[in-house]
């Protein structure tokens, strides 16, 4: 007995070495991929938007015009940045470290899998850190990560780490037991659990993350039970295991609501006709899987490639060579194939291996003609089901699978390379996938400084009535003092203190492309103020839509049509140039006829921002998701250090006694 219990106790301290080594091999491949977000600077690329003083405005909220997709994100940001700013610290790293972050645990995550899942020590130690070395690097460097980061979907990452800590925590293999796990008890099944929720509150930072983190989180807790056997001595039993695994659903369902009430409340909060799409067919459409050149879209899936934005895409993988890269994959897979077979029956490959063949399928059936009406269907009688149009985002599900594939690749081939011949030739190709990753993101990823003309424009526009309209028209901006010129979203709405009118277009496929695609917003009166500035109409038109400011960034490409001629204004004084910068020319439209000032017949004149009833609610949504990820890492935190100290004690003198049995 008491060699078994100090086996337990070197392996747990190995353990925890493990996961250290882990975490500095994913810091390592981290930097590598994201050396150029450390550049002074905010990040700026697509859709990864980062400035000094985002506002708390209903946009913010999920309560403006557009549907509550970045919901909580764009408050934990805000809240974030004012914490910065509070004591001191610089701002612009924000976001590029909380990536760095979610991209280690994503590695450690990695780790743990491998860990789980190999029999006895064969992953532990100096040989074992070789078997996990391929599953570590390619859980961080593969083309789904790549290429959404090149998206600028930075907040991804966290539902994508929390899909593979999801059959660490709660997938079962129930090889304890005995005394060791009886004195133990339930509270390791209880950390397992506070640390999935956790999970699940972080991936909980966008609706998309929220959604990939319920999935995974369903197919592991009934693969094999939660809170079951494991090294840390999860088992209380056989009898206790249906019972544990009720009550880690209901805990888990608790955390799903909780987490999801920020975008829930958006949208049923905000103004009518928010989030509604004049097309959502076209939608489906563009946001489907591309298939990569010689694979197909079955194919790119399988790679984890395939998002639907080709100019979001490193330029290996726009060659011949992603159908190498398929190659070496399939050959990974056929090789580790004897090892998943063996493995079939442990609760993490079933959580993982079928999972990912159902998403594959899924995934490239619905870039198919029927997939792509079936949804179309679904999108247009479903709220909310705009979350299930970019399909190609559910590929993450798919990522522990392929983890799992390397490290039993690697393991079948140690016994004739030895485990450092073997972990580096896996990790060589899992690298290969997308060699130049850390070019593409280097070359794309340029951090950008805000020219003084956004103060001028800031200290006239903010806080007062009226709303502000931008030129050129879209959503999106290409200038070459942002990202080399490259597409990125408008960052006047998360710079600006007052309400911005974007109606929220989007072209997909390349802005000058045959194939692109434009997929409408869901702006519409943004929409009807766009158009007729385009169109040259009077000034009070637009007026009369509650415009006040017409903001054009002049050095951005895009359609201005005759805007010129209504900001000419007839007459002149019904338009007013307030500042003229490089960059930036700001001006404003009369107000409407009316008693008092102004800033008095602007406030009669636009429409009233969302109730302060619904700001209070969104915002204690807000507050509860962050309380909900703090408590439960707080939990998982102190039944960790619980769960040592029992195993320490039940090592040195036996089991250990509880209060009141």
């Amino acid at each position: 007995m008491s060699s078994a219990v100090g086996s337990r106790r070197v392996t747990s301290r190995s353990t925890g070495r493990d996961a250290a080594v882990d975490a500095a091999v994913g810091a390592v491949v981290t930097a590598l991929l994201l050396a150029g977000v450390a550049r002074p600077g905010f990040p700026l690329l697509r859709d990864w938007v980062a400035t000094p003083t985002p506002p708390l405005s209903d946009a913010a909220l999920g309560l403006g015009e557009s549907a509550a997709r970045a919901v909580p994100q764009d408050v934990a940001v805000v809240w974030a940045t004012r914490a910065l700013q509070a004591v001191g610290l610089p701002v612009w790293l924000l976001t590029g470290v909380l990536t760095a972050v979610f991209c280690i645990w994503l590695a450690v995550a990695a780790g743990a899998l491998v860990r789980r899942v190999l029999p006895g020590d064969a992953a532990a130690g100096l040989s074992g850190l070789w078997l996990r070395l391929p599953a570590v690097v390619g859980a961080v460097w593969n083309p789904f990560v790549v290429e959404r980061l090149l998206q600028g979907h930075w907040s991804v990452l966290a539902g994508t780490a929390a899909v593979m800590s999801m059959p660490v925590l709660l997938a079962s293999s129930g090889a304890l037991g005995g005394a060791l796990g009886g004195a133990l008890g339930g509270a390791p099944g209880r950390r397992r659990v506070a640390a999935a929720c956790a999970a699940l509150a972080a991936a909980g930072l966008t609706p998309t993350g929220w959604v990939l983190a319920v999935v995974a989180a369903a197919v592991s807790l009934f693969s094999g039970g939660a809170g079951g056997g494991d090294s840390a001595g999860d088992s209380a039993g056989p009898a206790a295991r249906p019972g544990r695994r009720v009550c880690a659903a209901l805990a888990l369902v608790a955390t799903a609501v909780v987490t999801a009430l920020p975008w829930l409340l958006a949208t049923a909060l905000a103004p009518a006709g928010t989030g509604t799409a004049p097309t959502a067919g076209t939608g489906v459409s563009a946001f489907a899987a591309r298939a990569e050149p010689g694979i197909g879209t079955f194919g790119s899936v399988v790679a984890l490639g395939g998002i639907w934005n080709s100019e979001a895409v490193p330029p290996s993988r726009s060659t011949w060579w992603a159908a190498v890269a398929l190659v070496l994959l399939l050959v990974v897979w056929a090789v580790a194939a004897r090892g998943v077979w063996r493995a079939r029956r442990d609760p993490v490959v079933r959580a993982t291996v079928p999972l990912a063949v159902g998403t594959w399928l899924l995934v490239a059936a619905a870039a198919t003609g029927p997939g792509l009406a079936a949804l179309e269907t679904v999108v247009a009688a479903v709220p909310g089901a705009g979350l299930l149009r970019d399909t190609q985002k559910f590929v993450a599900l798919a990522l522990p699978a392929t983890v799992l594939a390397l490290a039993f690749a690697a393991r079948e081939l140690a016994g004739r390379l030895r485990p450092a011949g073997a972990g580096l030739l896996l990790t060589a190709v899992a690298v290969a996938a997308v060699p130049d990753a850390p070019r593409a993101l280097w070359d794309q990823l340029r951090p950008v400084t805000y020219g003084q003309d956004w103060e001028q424009v800031a200290r006239i526009v903010d806080g007062r009535p009226g709303d502000l309209l931008v030129l050129p028209a879209g959503s999106f901006r290409s200038t070459p003092l942002w990202a080399g010129g490259a597409a990125v979203l408008d960052p006047a709405p998360r710079l600006l203190d007052t309400r911005v009118l974007v109606p929220g277009d989007l072209v997909v496929g390349g802005a000058a492309g045959d194939d692109a695609a434009a997929v409408p917003g869901e702006g519409d009166r943004a929409r009807r103020a766009t158009e007729a500035l385009l169109r040259g109409d009077d000034p009070s038109v637009l007026a009369g839509l509650g415009v006040r400011w017409v903001l054009d960034e002049r050095t951005s490409a895009g359609p201005r049509g005759r805007a010129a001629r209504t900001l000419a204004g007839t007459p002149p004084e019904s338009t007013t140039t307030r500042f003229t910068g490089s960059e930036l020319v700001l001006h404003e439209l009369a107000a409407p006829n009316g008693p008092g000032g102004a800033d008095a017949r602007w406030e009669a004149t636009v429409e009233p921002a969302a109730p302060a009833s619904a700001r209070r609610w969104v915002l204690a949504a807000h507050a509860l998701w962050l309380l909900t990820l703090v408590l439960t890492l707080a939990v998982a935190g102190v039944s960790a250090s619980t769960t040592t100290a029992r195993r320490d004690a039940y090592a040195a003198g036996g089991p250990v006694s509880r209060p009141g049995r």
